[in-house]
């Protein structure tokens, strides 16, 4: 059953008359006819009383009229939503907690008749969300992203830079009396579960100190993260933006061995208003330094 061809079976219902109806729908009178014919067939009923000038709804018809009014507001409803959703809710999957995101705020006030929503999930589960078009987007750090982001449909943007540096405690630097044996001797605690990214973190470590370390403690956030360092229990690696400055902890600069980049990734099939608005704004605005 075409739902846009109810109006023929309204207007037929309403005038009873073919002809009529016919014309006010601005078809043929024998396509009206044909059409009717071909849903009564369809439904294994008749919806029509004939006579040779008149017709009228059955019982059968009666109902039919009453559901298929409901049908068609129904879907009448769902396609004005899906199209709202589309043009005026914008949601963007976030993996990885590495970067200050407060250009999202900015963007929802600067554009409040977009509805901004985040999404937050596996880095899995985050790219199959975009490619069946369930987000819109996803930011993630440049050295958090694999091989099925290489997808040709999927294109990057890069947003934001950021300095690392290697911390640690105080004490922890004067128990040890070196970052290299600091690195040597206690874990690497990171908020990044990739093996990839701990073997990334590795060879800059040692291109940098000539020195690895052997153990990873797996933390949830940015705060963890800070408070085992500055109890001795580790050290990290933090963009200079995420950590608080206090005398318990200690930085050293990774500037020309360690850059990550914050990047927007979407899929060119699917770049609806609300999408192309946020880029625009990405564009126009300078995160860079």
């Amino acid at each position: 059953m075409d739902i846009s061809k109810l109006e023929l079976f309204f207007a037929a219902a309403n005038s009873e008359n073919f002809t009529q109806a016919a014309d006010k729908c601005n078809v043929a009178q024998t396509t009206m006819s044909k059409y009717i014919a071909q849903l009564e067939e369809e439904l294994g009923t008749k919806l029509f009383y004939r006579t040779s000038r008149e017709c009228f709804l059955t019982e059968a018809g009666h109902t039919f009229y009453d559901g298929a009014k409901e049908l068609k507001r129904d879907y009448e409803n769902l396609t004005k939503s899906i199209k709202n959703v589309a043009d005026n809710e914008l949601i963007i999957g976030l993996y990885g907690e590495f970067f200050d995101l407060s250009m999202l705020s900015d963007f929802r006030n600067l554009h409040p008749e977009i509805g901004l929503r985040v999404a937050f999930d596996t880095k899995e589960n985050l790219h199959d969300q975009l490619k069946r078009r369930k987000i819109h987007a996803i930011l993630i750090p440049d050295i958090l992203v694999n091989k099925s982001f290489a997808d040709p449909v999927f294109r990057p943007i890069n947003i934001i830079s950021g300095d690392a540096c290697l911390y640690c405690s105080r004490e922890a630097l004067d128990r040890f009396g070196s970052v290299e044996a600091l690195i040597t001797e206690l874990p690497y605690i990171s908020k990044a579960s990739e093996k990839e990214y701990h073997e990334y973190c590795r060879r800059i470590l040692s291109r940098k100190y000539g020195a690895t370390f052997r153990d990873v403690t797996i933390v949830e956030s940015r705060a963890s993260q800070q408070l085992l360092i500055e109890l001795s229990q580790g050290f990290g690696i933090m963009l200079k933006a995420e950590a608080d400055d206090n005398d318990r902890m200690v930085s050293f600069s990774l500037k020309d061995e360690f850059n990550e980049t914050l990047q927007l990734y979407y899929s060119i099939r699917h770049v609806p208003t609300c999408l192309r608005t946020f880029i625009d704004y990405v564009h126009n605005t300078a995160f860079f330094d």
